[in-house]
């Protein structure tokens, strides 16, 4: 497909843009870039990103529009979206409506063609791994979404085979459309350390804690790793998440303690050197839906390890080393692997850039806009 997209007539085409009324985290980087790219798509398409309150996004083409409610409360915008989106739907005209993140305002009109994302199933496959409220809400709305849609997107093929599996989704139905990578700000050689007290030698894990993350998996591999023998830290950037209380008061009587520092949120450039510094990053999930770390770390030319289940090899493509996320010794193994063998850690450094470059968000972008226009009711 080349660089314009063709239609027999300019659409009209509504987006689901509140990932990018809130801090940004996966679903809402996967938004922005893909956005920028589509902007940048010579399109005769309309386009309306649609929020329940501000949207902090800059828009470049004089072919995109803003609607933006005023209900800032972000445990609200549900009920916002499904209230108030198809009436915009009918003032705007819109012929398509794309949500970016599982849920379709479900009293669309049948004149609008559906297309939606579906990052992952998490709520099906791991319901204990989630806060009660974001539970709820998938067990609501994503399975009528699904049945609404025209076509549903998949970030990855493991999750396409979810969705047959748990949803009877046909595969017809289906577009598997790998992301770009979340690009990071370049880092010199002398830039300063990112962070005050920031340790020399570390392995890095980077999200949200939590429980589908398996962090307590990986810090019982760093507490048998012995890490005060090697000099070694473990950083953790990412939200406090939710369901680790008895982590955290595990973590607080830990031997280890000391040679571990919680970061919390960092912007991208902070994140990039955290990434540039790093002896690998350790991301061993019981389940991801893509895993941008993976692509990240890979791009800052950072080894990395992670799990050998759901779209996580999928994503590696053979340049990471991959581990059984319930195996702590096996994670243990993985790590003292990259900390002994530098000619290891060269060749992963090698094969990830070389991977991670394998991503477009052009690519992912040209594949979007194809699929919002075959999803035109006619």
């Amino acid at each position: 497909m080349n660089g314009r997209v063709r239609h027999l007539r300019p659409l009209r085409i509504g987006i689901d843009a509140r990932p990018l009324s809130y801090r940004l985290t996966g679903i809402g980087y996967y938004v922005k870039h893909l956005l920028d790219a589509m902007q940048a798509v010579d399109s005769p398409h309309r386009f309306f990103l649609i929020s329940n309150t501000g949207i902090d996004y800059r828009l470049f083409s004089d072919r995109w529009r803003k609607v933006e409610g005023g209900t800032a409360r972000k445990l609200t915008s549900t009920l916002w979206v499904q209230t108030r989106v198809p009436l915009l739907a009918r003032r705007l005209r819109l012929d398509v409506f794309w949500s970016p993140r599982h849920h379709l305002p479900l009293l669309l009109p049948r004149s609008v063609g559906c297309v939606v994302t579906i990052h992952d199933i998490v709520h099906r496959r791991y319901p204990e791994t989630m806060s009660r409220a974001n539970l709820m809400v998938e067990r609501l709305l994503m399975k009528a979404s699904i049945r609404k849609a025209a076509t549903v997107i998949t970030d990855a093929e493991a999750t396409r085979i979810d969705l047959g599996r748990w949803y009877a989704v046909a595969p017809s139905r289906v577009r598997v459309i790998h992301p770009g990578v979340p690009p990071l700000p370049a880092i010199d050689a002398d830039d300063p350390p990112p962070l005050e007290k920031m340790p020399r030698k570390y392995i890095l894990f980077v999200g949200t804690l939590d429980p589908r993350k398996n962090f307590e998996g990986l810090f019982s591999a760093f507490e048998r790793i012995e890490p005060q023998r090697h000099g070694l830290h473990l950083v953790i950037v990412g939200g406090r998440g939710w369901k680790n209380r008895l982590f955290f008061q595990r973590l607080t009587h830990s031997p280890v303690r000391q040679n571990v520092l919680l970061t919390g949120y960092l912007d991208r450039r902070q994140l990039a050197a955290v990434y540039h510094h790093a002896l690998c990053l350790v991301l061993p999930s019981v389940y991801e839906g893509f895993g941008f770390p993976i692509l990240e770390a890979m791009s800052a030319g950072t080894p990395v390890i992670t799990s050998d289940v759901s779209s996580m090899p999928e994503v590696a493509g053979g340049a990471a080393l991959l581990v059984n996320p319930g195996d702590t010794a096996g994670i243990a193994s993985a790590i003292l692997s990259l900390l002994h063998d530098a000619s290891l850690r060269r060749r992963l450094i090698d094969a990830g850039r070389r991977r991670a470059a394998a991503f477009s968000w052009r690519h992912c972008a040209l594949r979007t806009l194809q699929t919002l226009e075959e999803a035109v009711v006619t």
